[in-house]
């Protein structure tokens, strides 16, 4: 029986293991995003968001792109791990793939993002429609 409860936990540990949350993935709490704490849950996002808040550059997971919002603004800058996208069909549905510079400039002419990767692949993530 002991022998029995071992494996059941090991199976149900390694199938959790490939079902874990992924950087823009829905979200209801933190939790829902890691155990760990190392990535949150946006709930400003529409369905909630995994990321990575204060990101370095080059520091977000395998698909992730470290994204500044309102970077000439101090007080109203947001940085974080967007998912990392190629196209509309990498990112969940109510969400799109975009660039910095398809975001376009903010109230103040400024741009409203920008990637602060060293090398991004093509520097697209996934944002709310």
């Amino acid at each position: 029986m002991t022998r029995f409860v071992v494996l059941a936990s090991f199976l149900l540990s390694v199938l959790s293991a490939g079902c874990a949350p992924t950087i823009g993935d829905g979200c209801g709490s933190a939790t829902n995003c890691s155990v760990n704490g190392d990535r949150q849950c946006d709930l400003t996002q529409p369905g909630g968001a995994c990321i990575v808040f204060d990101c370095q550059p080059d520091g977000c997971p395998d698909n992730g792109v470290c994204v500044r919002f309102n970077p000439e603004e101090a007080r109203l800058r947001v940085i974080g791990c967007m998912r990392q996208c190629s196209s509309d069909e990498n990112c969940r549905d109510g969400y799109h793939c975009t660039s910095a510079e398809e975001m376009g400039l903010n109230g103040m002419g400024q741009p409203y993002a920008l990637v602060i990767d060293a090398d991004p692949p093509d520097g697209r993530f996934c944002v709310a429609d």
